[in-house]
């Protein structure tokens, strides 16, 4: 039991130390990150192509409580049921997201208004 509780207590730290990260990195180098992990092929900031704006996003998971958590997970394997029916191509069709990389644009599209 003590171990499960250090466990989620670093990813917590983690997390934390990740959004951190994301908020020193400015709003170019976020769209620059974007870009090269595809995120835009398919989503604007506040424009709906053929998946949701990041700004919608924001609106729909403002005040979830672990949803920059929830959201990295999401862009790392893709997936569907998280935003309406829309999927999100598996993680194998598409560029490899890193752990700190999901959670600096979760952390970046949960911050936009």
């Amino acid at each position: 039991m003590r171990k499960l509780i250090s466990l989620t207590l670093a990813c917590l730290a983690l997390g934390a130390a990740l959004a951190l990260v994301a908020a020193a990195a400015s709003p170019d180098q976020m769209m620059e990150l974007a870009k090269s992990k595809q995120c835009l092929t398919c989503h604007q900031v506040s424009a709906e192509l053929t998946a949701p704006s990041f700004e919608a996003i924001a609106k729909q998971w403002k005040g979830v409580k672990n949803a920059d958590i929830y959201l990295s997970v999401v862009i790392q394997k893709g997936g569907t049921q998280h935003f309406g029916c829309n999927m999100m191509p598996s993680e194998h069709a598409r560029v490899k997201v890193s752990e700190s990389d999901a959670m600096a644009l979760a952390t970046w599209i949960l911050n936009m208004k």
